[in-house]
Protein backbone atom coordinates (compact mmCIF):
# COMPACT_ATOMS: atom_id res chain seq x y z
CA UNK A 1 0.00 0.00 0.00
CA UNK A 2 1.22 3.50 -0.85
CA UNK A 3 1.86 5.69 1.98
CA UNK A 4 -0.59 8.19 0.99
CA UNK A 5 -3.29 5.46 0.90
CA UNK A 6 -2.51 4.63 4.27
CA UNK A 7 -2.77 8.48 5.50
CA UNK A 8 -6.02 8.77 3.56
CA UNK A 9 -7.38 5.84 4.30
CA UNK A 10 -6.81 6.76 8.23
CA UNK A 11 -8.42 9.93 7.23
CA UNK A 12 -11.76 8.41 6.77
CA UNK A 13 -11.81 6.77 10.21
CA UNK A 14 -9.80 9.72 11.93
CA UNK A 15 -10.22 13.24 12.40
CA UNK A 16 -7.59 14.61 9.71
CA UNK A 17 -5.30 16.51 12.07
CA UNK A 18 -4.09 20.11 12.06
CA UNK A 19 -8.33 20.74 12.02
CA UNK A 20 -7.90 22.06 8.41
CA UNK A 21 -5.70 24.94 9.06
CA UNK A 22 -3.21 23.91 5.79
CA UNK A 23 -4.51 25.20 2.49
CA UNK A 24 -4.44 21.53 0.24
CA UNK A 25 -6.67 20.79 -2.07
CA UNK A 26 -10.13 18.79 -0.29
CA UNK A 27 -9.48 14.99 -0.83
CA UNK A 28 -11.41 12.18 -1.57
CA UNK A 29 -11.51 11.12 2.24
CA UNK A 30 -12.26 15.54 3.42
CA UNK A 31 -15.10 14.11 1.08
CA UNK A 32 -16.21 11.28 3.15
CA UNK A 33 -15.97 12.68 6.28
CA UNK A 34 -18.37 15.49 5.14
CA UNK A 35 -20.78 12.43 3.99
CA UNK A 36 -20.44 11.14 7.26
CA UNK A 37 -20.75 14.25 9.27
CA UNK A 38 -24.17 15.13 7.02
CA UNK A 39 -24.95 11.59 8.21
CA UNK A 40 -24.33 12.48 11.55
CA UNK A 41 -26.43 15.30 11.78
CA UNK A 42 -29.65 13.66 9.90
CA UNK A 43 -29.22 11.00 11.79
CA UNK A 44 -29.59 13.27 15.03
CA UNK A 45 -32.55 15.26 13.51
CA UNK A 46 -34.48 11.70 12.24
CA UNK A 47 -33.99 11.16 16.09
CA UNK A 48 -35.61 14.74 17.19
CA UNK A 49 -38.42 14.66 14.78
CA UNK A 50 -38.97 10.71 16.31
CA UNK A 51 -39.33 12.11 19.88
CA UNK A 52 -41.48 15.09 18.62
CA UNK A 53 -43.96 12.88 17.08
CA UNK A 54 -43.95 10.15 19.54
CA UNK A 55 -43.10 7.34 17.66
CA UNK A 56 -39.90 5.16 17.10
CA UNK A 57 -37.69 5.90 13.79
CA UNK A 58 -38.79 2.95 12.06
CA UNK A 59 -42.00 4.28 12.08
CA UNK A 60 -41.02 7.70 11.12
CA UNK A 61 -39.18 5.68 7.81
CA UNK A 62 -42.79 4.29 7.52
CA UNK A 63 -44.08 7.79 7.39
CA UNK A 64 -41.27 9.25 5.26
CA UNK A 65 -42.22 6.61 2.52
CA UNK A 66 -45.95 6.50 2.68
CA UNK A 67 -45.89 10.52 2.50
CA UNK A 68 -43.63 9.88 -0.73
CA UNK A 69 -46.39 7.83 -2.59
CA UNK A 70 -49.29 9.57 -0.85
CA UNK A 71 -47.56 12.87 -2.44
CA UNK A 72 -47.88 10.69 -6.23
CA UNK A 73 -51.59 10.00 -5.47
CA UNK A 74 -51.18 6.68 -4.92
CA UNK A 75 -52.11 3.92 -1.61
CA UNK A 76 -50.02 1.47 -0.32
CA UNK A 77 -50.23 -2.24 0.41
CA UNK A 78 -48.74 -3.31 3.96
CA UNK A 79 -46.35 -5.51 1.56
CA UNK A 80 -45.27 -2.73 -0.10
CA UNK A 81 -44.20 -0.84 2.91
CA UNK A 82 -42.35 -3.79 4.01
CA UNK A 83 -40.58 -3.94 1.16
CA UNK A 84 -39.53 -0.48 1.27
CA UNK A 85 -38.44 -0.77 4.95
CA UNK A 86 -37.23 -4.20 4.36
CA UNK A 87 -38.90 -5.56 7.17
CA UNK A 88 -41.07 -8.50 8.05
CA UNK A 89 -44.74 -8.95 7.32
CA UNK A 90 -45.12 -9.34 10.74
CA UNK A 91 -42.82 -6.30 11.80
CA UNK A 92 -44.56 -4.09 9.00
CA UNK A 93 -48.42 -5.05 11.16
CA UNK A 94 -46.76 -4.08 14.30
CA UNK A 95 -45.54 -0.40 12.54
CA UNK A 96 -48.86 -0.11 11.21
CA UNK A 97 -50.65 -0.38 14.29
CA UNK A 98 -48.88 1.65 16.33
CA UNK A 99 -49.07 4.42 13.49
CA UNK A 100 -52.69 3.74 12.99
CA UNK A 101 -53.30 4.20 16.80
CA UNK A 102 -51.12 7.36 16.52
CA UNK A 103 -53.27 8.91 13.82
CA UNK A 104 -50.70 8.87 11.09
CA UNK A 105 -52.80 6.23 9.03
CA UNK A 106 -55.49 4.90 8.44
CA UNK A 107 -56.47 1.19 6.80
CA UNK A 108 -58.95 1.27 4.11
CA UNK A 109 -60.42 -1.53 2.04
CA UNK A 110 -58.76 -1.95 -1.56
CA UNK A 111 -61.54 -0.72 -3.69
CA UNK A 112 -61.17 -3.72 -6.20
CA UNK A 113 -59.68 -6.48 -4.34
CA UNK A 114 -62.08 -6.73 -1.28
CA UNK A 115 -59.32 -8.84 0.91
CA UNK A 116 -56.33 -5.97 0.32
CA UNK A 117 -55.60 -3.20 2.46
CA UNK A 118 -54.40 -0.02 1.72
CA UNK A 119 -52.84 2.77 3.77
CA UNK A 120 -53.95 6.34 3.72
CA UNK A 121 -52.93 9.15 5.66
CA UNK A 122 -54.62 9.79 9.13
CA UNK A 123 -55.56 13.38 10.33
CA UNK A 124 -51.79 13.50 11.97
CA UNK A 125 -50.20 12.45 8.86
CA UNK A 126 -51.30 15.76 7.49
CA UNK A 127 -51.06 18.10 10.08
CA UNK A 128 -47.67 17.06 12.53
CA UNK A 129 -45.92 14.90 9.94
CA UNK A 130 -45.72 17.76 7.51
CA UNK A 131 -44.78 20.55 9.72
CA UNK A 132 -42.24 18.62 11.43
CA UNK A 133 -39.92 17.43 8.23
CA UNK A 134 -40.64 21.29 6.79
CA UNK A 135 -37.72 22.13 8.82
CA UNK A 136 -35.86 19.57 7.15
CA UNK A 137 -37.51 20.09 3.25
CA UNK A 138 -36.47 24.22 3.88
CA UNK A 139 -33.29 23.80 4.67
CA UNK A 140 -32.03 20.88 2.69
CA UNK A 141 -33.75 22.17 -0.14
CA UNK A 142 -32.07 25.70 -0.17
CA UNK A 143 -28.77 23.97 0.31
CA UNK A 144 -29.15 22.03 -3.19
CA UNK A 145 -30.68 24.82 -4.79
CA UNK A 146 -27.77 26.92 -4.01
CA UNK A 147 -25.46 24.53 -6.45
CA UNK A 148 -24.46 25.31 -9.62
CA UNK A 149 -25.60 23.62 -12.32
CA UNK A 150 -21.97 21.84 -12.82
CA UNK A 151 -21.83 21.63 -8.74
CA UNK A 152 -25.55 19.67 -9.31
CA UNK A 153 -24.14 17.05 -11.53
CA UNK A 154 -21.18 16.27 -9.60
CA UNK A 155 -22.64 15.48 -6.59
CA UNK A 156 -25.49 13.65 -7.89
CA UNK A 157 -22.83 11.40 -10.28
CA UNK A 158 -21.04 10.82 -6.37
CA UNK A 159 -23.85 10.09 -4.99
CA UNK A 160 -25.01 7.63 -7.15
CA UNK A 161 -21.28 5.83 -7.60
CA UNK A 162 -21.97 5.62 -3.55
CA UNK A 163 -24.99 4.00 -3.63
CA UNK A 164 -23.89 1.50 -6.41
CA UNK A 165 -20.38 1.07 -4.65
CA UNK A 166 -22.76 -0.02 -1.44
CA UNK A 167 -25.33 -2.52 -3.26
CA UNK A 168 -22.35 -3.90 -4.66
CA UNK A 169 -20.53 -4.19 -1.62
CA UNK A 170 -23.83 -5.31 0.37
CA UNK A 171 -24.65 -8.41 -2.11
CA UNK A 172 -21.08 -9.84 -2.34
CA UNK A 173 -21.37 -13.59 -1.23
CA UNK A 174 -18.84 -12.97 1.62
CA UNK A 175 -21.02 -9.90 3.43
CA UNK A 176 -22.77 -10.33 6.39
CA UNK A 177 -25.29 -7.85 8.48
CA UNK A 178 -23.99 -6.66 11.19
CA UNK A 179 -20.29 -7.00 10.15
Amino acid sequence: MDPSDERQGAGYWYPPSGGGATHQPATGVDVLNALRAYRTVESGLRRELSQRLGINETDLGALRYLLGVWQEDEGASPKELALALGISSASTTLVIDRLEKAGFIRRRRHPVDRRAVILEPGDRATEDFRSAFDIEKRGVLAAADGLTGEETETVTRFLRNMERAIADAVQQPGHTSGS
